[in-house]
């Protein structure tokens, strides 16, 4: 692979590229593969991944093309590689905007070395310490821990560097009883280590798997009308970025947004702020994809729209005083309601969760819910659930628990009103 300083001279000596980015991710990870609880696969992989990015300006426009290097290039073959990029660039001019300027480059810390290995080998204990049920088992499992130097440099004297971990793990839980086997798919990806939360989750993600096994159908059972309906997870996340998405520069400025500042967007007052950094959250980031660095910015402050979030172009576009940059957290704050005593519904496993941006439908076919009748919770699958996005959130409540994920922070779970159930 070419070296950093061998692709710079590349770009400096081209005189017909105005700016370029470049990007350099080395990612050292470990990666256990089981079936059953059979280790069938245990590889360490060194992978460096390098992105370039050429700009090509005249005060009026702004073009950009991508280049990607590889292990087979040379000082030869990038010139090429650059000379297209600097054609394609010239075809797909932009309206005018700026690369960000050097302020305070970020630099990291040498840290004590991770033995990845070992990370691996106590996550797949923790795993396999749920793993412990009659009728219920993991059919495979793949546990990938990484460490990833992430490096940022770009023609304005934007030079940074970044350390990030990873743990990420995918599984098959399957259940019998008897007569059929019924599987769920489990993704487990954090930041941190906490192979507590890692035998939770399993053993969470089994008895769902038992009680997929048990399931009831709508023509078992009949629901009461305006049930509460609680969705967590994907879906929960899907909802909340599509929220962060049309507060953006970029849906702003071309006019696909559906909330203007100063809007009261919720009857129950809640805040969304956009962060740089949680703890756990594996797709927290210092810096953005232009190198702008990341700090924090609440788009909605007790149920009113305050401000709006993103990347460099855009945000020139619309005169923005202070960039963000693509903020990568979504925390959400809101007054827990308390549901446990009534009757609701948790839609607990999507076939394949759906939002649609535009006309705001969202939902799907659910493959397990469970069903509180006000004295005990009854398993149900094979149905499907749709609603109004923008109309549900003016009535959106949230749960006391709260939970993570790679790029969300607060209430386990979204409760809404008025769902449509078939």
């Amino acid at each position: 692979m070419m070296k950093k300083r061998e692709i710079i001279a590349c770009l400096k000596a081209n005189e017909k590229i105005s700016d370029y980015e470049l990007s350099i991710v080395q990612k050292d990870s470990r990666e256990l593969f089981y079936v059953l609880d059979h280790l069938e696969i245990n590889r360490a992989v060194k992978i460096e991944d390098i992105t370039v990015k050429v700009y090509v300006s005249d005060q009026k426009k702004t073009g950009v093309s991508t280049v990607i290097v590889t292990a087979a290039d040379d000082e030869k073959s990038l010139n090429v590689k650059l000379k297209k990029a600097v054609t394609k660039a010239k075809a797909a001019g932009n309206e005018y905007y700026p690369l960000p300027e050097k302020t305070v480059n970020l630099k990291t810390k040498p840290s004590a070395k991770r033995d990845l290995n070992m990370i691996a080998v106590k996550a797949a204990k923790a795993v396999f310490k749920a793993d412990h049920y009659r009728n219920g088992w993991i059919n495979s499992t793949e546990i990938f821990v990484s460490e990833l130097h992430r490096e940022f440099l770009n023609s304005k004297g934007i030079d940074h560097q970044s350390e990030e971990f990873r743990i990420e793990i995918e599984c098959i839980p399957t259940w019998s009883n008897k007569k059929e086997e019924y599987e769920l798919y489990k993704f487990y990806e954090s930041g941190k280590i906490d192979y507590r939360k890692i035998t939770e989750e399993i053993d969470e993600i089994l008895n769902m798997a038992k009680a997929r096994s048990k399931a009831l159908t709508l023509k078992d059972i009949e629901l009461p009308k305006d049930l509460k309906v609680l969705v967590k997870g994907d879906m929960r996340d899907e909802i909340v970025w599509n929220l962060a998405s049309d507060l953006s520069y970029a849906n702003v400025y071309m006019k696909q947004n559906h909330y203007q500042k100063g809007d009261v967007l919720s009857e129950n007052p809640f805040d969304l702020t956009m962060r740089a950094q949680v703890a756990g959250c594996s797709r927290s980031r210092r810096f953005d994809d232009h190198g702008v660095v990341l700090s924090s910015r609440k788009l909605i402050d007790k149920g009113i729209v305050r401000n709006s979030y993103g990347d460099i172009r855009f945000g020139y576009y619309l005169k923005e005083k202070k960039i963000s940059g693509r903020l990568p957290v979504c925390v959400v704050k809101g007054e827990g309601t308390p549901y446990r005593k009534g009757p609701h519904l948790v839609i607990e496993n999507f076939s394949a969760p759906q939002l649609e941006s535009d006309s705001g439908y969202w939902g799907g076919e659910v493959r397990l819910a469970r069903y509180f009748d006000g004295k005990k919770y009854i398993p149900l699958t094979g149905f499907s659930i749709a609603g109004e996005i923008y109309e549900d959130l003016k009535h959106v409540e949230f749960s006391k628990e709260q939970d993570s994920s790679p790029s969300y922070q607060g209430p386990k779970y979204l409760i809404f009103k008025g769902v449509k159930i078939s």
